[in-house]
């Protein structure tokens, strides 16, 4: 009997969802896609290093996945010490771009499934941000804004506390400037032009209400962790298992190794290791990213110029951190390469 080849359907066509099913379709799984193009709008600061690690998963050269212009350096105004410029090299892309890139590479060996896809041996599910409420770190939300001008450094991303919140700021891959605020709750943010540049007065940016081109509608930008990252033959990743605070996290390098692991967990099973034990890996080991990001978020809150606005979030992310898993929590298992390599019970170190 000649035994047919896996048969994994991947739910969502960002970062993650496509790394995975690029890796395990090297595998010579039989790769099902479902989902439609991600939509335009959500720009992002994706670290040089993490778009390395994307082309070197992707096989692709660097270039090829520089959607957006290029910065050097990241100033940061938010604490009372006052403001700092430091290096830091990183793409201003839209997400949706950079998906498509890395999506024609799957265009020829994925297809969508059918009605006769009636045996799916796994799902990925990767479609959209985890959704439980109740695994919600605090009740901020974040706005993406467009600027036609505004004076500010081209080489230059920027980072800053104010009374209502805090920004990011960066050239837009269409020019001008990319803006995102983010308000302690959707009932403060922010709905006319004039709001905006009353925003970011005072701050090293400069803009009038005559450069707003869009306001876009406030999303949770909160930590979020899926209540539940696994289930029968299904694995949560990326958003969908958790998503990280743009102050404290990078969300497309989070994608990219959670991807990573997803598929060596996967592969794992299929040569013959526990599948329990796998997927427990798999959980435990997202939970430990997450609650190390909560405990970076805090600290960060904790230190902004303007803490007091954050009262209420900080308490979410300590109440919640409370419930996830500490440093020292042992682990099953180690990534070896693009592979999942058993640890030793009597050496975790080896």
């Amino acid at each position: 009997m000649i035994r047919r080849r896996p048969r994994i359907l991947v739910r969502g066509a960002g970062l993650a969802g496509l790394t995975a099913a690029k890796l395990l379709r090297d595998r010579g799984v039989d790769i099902r896609m479902a989902a439609a193009p991600r939509a335009r709008g959500r720009i992002v600061a994706i670290p040089i290093e993490t778009l390395r690690l994307a082309a070197e998963l992707h096989d692709l050269d660097v270039a090829a996945l520089a959607t957006g212009p290029m910065v050097e350096r990241r100033a940061v105004d938010w604490s009372a010490g006052g403001a700092a410029v430091m290096p830091q090299a990183a793409v201003i892309c839209d997400v949706a771009d950079l998906a498509a890139r890395l999506a024609r590479r799957l265009d020829e060996s994925a297809r969508a499934p059918d009605a006769a896809d009636t045996e799916v041996d796994w799902t990925l599910d990767a479609a959209g941000q985890a959704a439980d409420e109740a695994l919600r770190a605090g009740e901020r939300v974040g706005q993406f804004v467009r600027l036609a001008t505004a004076s500010m450094d081209a080489t230059t991303m920027t980072v800053a506390a104010t009374a209502a919140g805090w920004f990011f700021a960066a050239p837009h891959p269409d020019g001008g400037r990319a803006l995102l605020l983010v308000s302690p709750s959707a009932a403060a943010s922010v709905a006319t032009a004039d709001q905006v540049a009353e925003r970011v007065a005072g701050s090293t940016l400069r803009a009038a209400a005559d450069d707003v081109v869009a306001i876009g509608r406030p999303a949770p930008i909160a930590p979020s962790l899926a209540r539940s990252l696994h289930a029968p033959a299904c694995l949560r990743i990326g958003d969908a298992a958790l998503a990280l605070d743009p102050l404290r996290g990078d969300g497309a390098g989070f994608a990219l190794r959670g991807a990573l692991l997803a598929q060596a967990v996967l592969a794992a099973i299929e040569r013959g290791e526990d599948r329990e034990r796998c997927v427990g890996h798999y959980a435990r080991r997202m939970r430990a990213v997450f609650a190390g990001h909560l405990r970076g978020c805090i600290a960060h809150y904790r230190a902004a110029r303007h803490a007091a606005v954050w009262r209420r979030d900080i308490a979410a992310m300590a109440a919640l951190a409370g419930r996830m898993p500490g440093e020292a929590d042992a682990f099953d298992f180690r990534l070896a390469g693009r592979d999942l390599a058993a640890l030793d019970a009597t050496n975790p170190n080896a």
